[in-house]
């Protein structure tokens, strides 16, 4: 959930960034200690007054200009962004967060982005020894504004640099280095205060791509009756209306390279895979070009490459006798070959965010069924699932080593990310089995291991394989890797994201 004007001082957006250049900076020397810095910074930022408040913000960037409009009140809050013909919402009813995407879905969000944040960790641990904290004052700057420098270093590979206004204690700027090396800044500017609050009304974000700077600007910021604040979740809206049937089974092809699904747009048949590690509909690019539909909000992202990706609306996506009209779809440069299939697409997120999705391995079928509440009869298993990224996040253990992933049936192979496998000290490095390859189109090589048992659940497992990409083109702050159908392909699955529950029956005896 994107974060409140107060939430935005408080984390400062902590969990996403990446830092300039370090290297060369100097810093004066300072007696300041972190927890000294941390109470001016909260004394400097001060508290919003009780009571309800309108927040009007608009976010330029090179793919458009975002609205965005924002209510809050006691523990309340619901914005609504708008670009173009695209519009999402975030909202919180005390305890429940919930998102609706731009096709209407909604989702219940269990807040992990936050609550596992390893920079969040360190600024609350309290290490026994200065020499133990993650936490420490490098300095303060010699530029203008001066500003005291905090680092955090949760774990090798992670580092946090905060900039506080070394005359008001205001944070300037937060810049942090992910696994990957990837380096974003955010910067606040253009302080105000009002109703007690002191906050910046111009935040600018920049990453290595020039085309993802953003600048976001306060346009207004004004107290309420908090009879306006309307934060309950919204209806959810299924991405195909099943005509009041209890179950619809959908036409898909079970081979060694996934499940493929046919789909048809503007009257054309096309290929999709379906993969619940997508937390979109996904079409190929160069397809969108050739149905001639307009993509928009175009930006880069990095995961096993650098690609670029945007957003499309189609008017009716059928799919079998099922059919969706003015569709969301994200487009990126993706086709594969699965045999002599060409595969232009992914049906994730969408297609599993609204009802129940059942994969039955062993008979090789593809169901969809209306949400419910009841749990299916044994000899199902139930596996609580986060879909805060529409994707089913769920822990899982090799060696008892736990671990949050993504349960993806669009991977080949389990993939256990380098920060993760870090934790364990194999006897000998794994075979070189070959490359894998992400969107970015990148190859990276990778070593295959076994590990002797493997939990899911109440399910335990022996000799469960994985493989780990040497390199950091395939990490990620927020998931420790992805379960494959090498493994998936031992179970018949039921995804329940209303219910945030996912249902397996073990395949092996």
């Amino acid at each position: 959930m994107r974060p409140s004007v107060t939430g935005l001082l408080i984390f400062a957006l902590a969990a996403a960034l990446p830092p300039a250049a370090h290297a060369a900076e100097t810093y004066a020397p300072t007696n300041l200690t972190a927890e000294a810095v941390f109470a001016k910074a909260v004394a400097a930022r001060g508290r919003l007054k009780h009571g309800a408040y309108h927040r009007v913000e608009e976010t330029t960037r090179s793919g458009g200009t975002v609205h965005i409009d924002a209510y809050e009140g006691a523990d309340q809050y619901v914005e609504t962004q708008r670009e173009g013909p695209f519009t999402i919402a975030y909202g919180a009813d005390g305890d429940t967060e919930w998102e609706q995407d731009e096709n209407g879905a909604v989702t219940f969000v269990s807040g992990f982005h936050v609550s596992d944040d390893p920079f969040n960790a360190a600024l609350s641990a309290k290490p026994k020894t200065v020499a133990d904290s993650p936490v420490k004052v490098l300095g303060i700057t010699t530029g203008d504004p001066a500003c005291v420098v905090v680092e955090v270093t949760p774990e090798k590979g992670l580092v946090q640099h905060r900039y506080y206004d070394a005359k008001s204690f205001l944070l300037r700027r937060i810049d942090t280095t992910d696994y990957a090396g990837q380096t974003t800044t955010y910067t606040y500017d253009d302080f105000r205060t009002a109703y007690g609050l002191t906050y910046a009304q111009s935040i600018s974000f920049s990453d290595s791509h020039p085309e993802n700077t953003a600048r976001t600007r306060v346009l207004a910021f004004e107290r309420v009756s908090p009879s306006l604040v309307h934060a309950a979740p919204p209806a959810n809206k299924p991405l195909f209306d099943l005509g009041g049937r209890t179950s619809v089974r959908i036409p898909a092809e079970f081979t060694e390279h996934g499940i493929i699904v046919r789909l048809t747009i503007a009257g054309r048949g096309l290929d999709f895979e379906l993969d619940s590690g997508a937390s979109t509909l996904v079409l190929d690019a160069a397809v969108a070009r050739q149905l001639g539909l307009t993509v928009s909000d175009v930006h880069r992202s990095d995961f096993g490459g650098d690609f670029t990706h945007g957003r499309t609306q189609v008017a009716d996506l059928g799919l079998g006798d099922l059919h969706a009209r003015n569709v969301t779809i994200e487009s990126i440069p993706f086709d594969e070959n699965v045999g002599d299939r060409k595969v232009v697409g992914l049906l994730g997120g969408d297609f599993f965010a609204t009802q129940r999705v059942a994969v039955n391995f062993k008979d090789q079928t593809l169901t969809v069924m209306p949400p419910a509440k009841e749990a299916p009869a044994s000899p199902w298993v139930s596996v609580p699932i986060q879909v805060d990224d529409r994707v089913p996040r769920a822990h899982a253990k090799f060696n008892a080593v736990d671990g949050a992933f993504i349960v993806d049936l669009g991977a080949d192979e389990t993939m256990l990310y380098p920060h993760f496998f870090r934790q364990f000290h194999p006897n000998r490095a794994g075979d070189v089995m070959g490359q894998v390859v992400g969107i970015g189109r990148e190859a990276v090589d990778f070593h295959r291991y076994t590990f002797s048992r493997f939990d899911l659940g109440d399910l335990a497992f022996a000799d469960a394989s994985a493989i780990v990409a040497q390199g950091a083109k395939f990490e990620d702050l927020d998931y420790d890797g992805l379960l494959g159908r090498n493994i998936l392909s031992d179970f018949n699955l039921i995804f329940d994201y209303p219910n945030q529950k996912l249902y397996v029956e073990s395949l092996v005896q």
